[in-house]
């Protein structure tokens, strides 16, 4: 290491500095790569929520009323 601060001219806290930002660094990639599969499963399930409700109300929707006709609530339910 003596040779390094020698050679170039960097004192010792400039290394612990760097050091740890990289260690920073890494982490936040860690992090981030750890809630991208985390804000897919949400979005997924926000879908499939929203796909079983509209499901839902389609079927209510065809047995209470007659051709063509939709209840004026599910209009503003959107």
């Amino acid at each position: 290491m003596k040779d390094k601060l020698e050679k170039t001219g960097h004192r010792k806290r400039y290394y612990q500095l760097r050091y740890c930002v990289v260690a920073f660094l890494f982490g936040l990639t860690a992090l981030a790569a750890s809630a991208i599969p985390v804000g897919i499963s949400i979005k997924l399930a926000e879908a499939e929520a929203q796909a079983s409700e509209i499901a839902n109300t389609s079927t209510s929707s065809e047995e209470g009323t007659s051709e063509g006709e939709e209840p004026l609530l599910s209009l503003f339910a959107r």
